[in-house]
C-alpha cells in the first residue's frame, strides 16, 4: 500500500507539472512583443535627455561624444519604434 500510494502522487505531480497546452505565436504577436520593447527603450531613452544635459553628463566626467552618443541611440529607438509599427500595419 505504502508503494501505490507513492507512485500515485508522483503520477499527481507529474500531471501538475505538465504543461497543458503548447503556445503557439504568430507574427504579430512576436512584433507586438518586440515593439513594447522598442517603445519602454524609446521612452528611456528621450526621458533621460529631457531630464539630464551634456552639461549634466559633464559633471561626471562624461565627455560630448558620449551624449552624442545617447542622442544616436535615443533617434535609433524612435526608428525601431516607427518600423515595427509600420511592420504590424503590413499584417492587418
Amino acid at each position: 500500500m505504502k508503494a501505490s500510494a507513492v507512485i500515485a502522487a508522483s503520477f499527481g505531480l507529474a500531471c501538475f507539472a505538465a504543461p497543458t497546452k503548447k503556445a503557439v505565436y504568430n507574427d504579430a504577436d512576436i512584433l507586438n512583443y518586440a515593439l513594447t520593447l522598442e517603445h519602454l527603450e524609446d521612452k528611456f531613452y528621450r526621458e533621460g535627455l529631457a531630464n539630464f544635459t551634456q552639461a549634466d553628463f559633464a559633471a561626471h566626467g562624461y565627455d560630448e561624444t558620449f551624449y552624442q552618443n545617447l542622442q544616436e541611440i535615443s533617434f535609433d529607438e524612435g526608428t525601431h519604434v516607427a518600423f515595427l509599427t509600420s511592420a504590424l500595419e503590413g499584417l492587418r
